[in-house]
């Protein structure tokens, strides 16, 4: 079987009982927390207190950091500033980073070279974003120059991976094949529509994806993190179900 995590965002100090409830049904191994900026000093204490293992999501450009456009270099360092902070302060095993939209590889491996580090894993993006932008870490010649400049780990999202073959017209199955090849630290895993150019973040069995296998693809043992959209501000009954759908194939 994998190790599964429970995705979180800094800000969601609002689910404790439910943490708790999750971990000793064994729903989950680590929490990977999504860290928008600013959000350090106010929330950092409440996730340190908690007896879990952590993973980091970096801010991506919908929250405010665009490792590819140079016009944002002196915020996009504080951001990381902060986010390592909370890798720090949080013990995390691993910091997942987007490259960012509509600019080069290049300037995503200048800003990210002063923080160089061997927590940090490259995510793999579609290829277009939900407002149309241009992602930037969509192809494997993208991926492998970042990774190769930064000696950087990989996290291989599945459903990144089917919408940037759609636009690509290639086998979205074939396509995740040649991402294995950059051999993988830890997986997202979410359902969606097999046939779209956009991530849905659906719930498992409310999508047409092949999670059989896509599963196939992962080793026994690795970390998958349910990415799949939350349905309720008050509990995480939706993990439980994701869960229990995949724990059934």
């Amino acid at each position: 079987m994998w190790s599964f995590g429970l995705k979180l965002g800094s800000v969601n100090t609002q689910y404790t009982s439910e943490i708790y409830r999750l971990h000793e049904a064994g729903f989950f191994r680590y929490i990977e927390l999504f860290v928008p900026p600013g959000t350090y000093t106010s929330t950092v204490g409440y996730w340190k207190e908690l007896p879990f293992s952590f993973v980091i999501h970096a801010p991506h450009s919908a929250a405010g950091m665009n490792l590819s456009d140079s016009g944002k270099r002196k915020a996009n360092a504080e951001i990381l500033t902060e986010t390592f902070c909370f890798a720090d302060t949080l013990a995390a095993s691993h910091i997942i980073i987007h490259s960012g939209v509509d600019g080069p590889v290049d300037e995503c491996v200048t800003q990210l070279r002063p923080f160089k580090d061997g927590r940090i894993l490259i995510e793999n993006k579609p290829s277009r974003g939900v407002n149309g932008e241009k992602c930037v870490g969509c192809t494997v010649d993208e991926l492998m120059a970042i990774i190769g400049e930064l000696n950087a780990g990989f996290c291989l999202d599945f459903g990144h991976a089917i919408c940037a073959a759609n636009t690509f017209g290639i086998n979205p199955l074939t396509f995740i094949d040649s991402l294995m090849r950059l051999a993988p630290t830890m997986f997202h895993l979410t359902d969606g529509d097999f046939s779209s150019e956009i991530d849905s973040h659906e719930h498992y069995g409310k999508g047409t994806f092949p999670l059989r296998t896509l599963l196939n693809f992962v080793p026994v043992g690795a970390c998958i993190t349910n990415e799949a959209k939350k349905s309720s501000s008050v509990d995480l009954l939706d993990y439980d179900a994701d869960i229990n759908f995949i724990r059934s194939l």
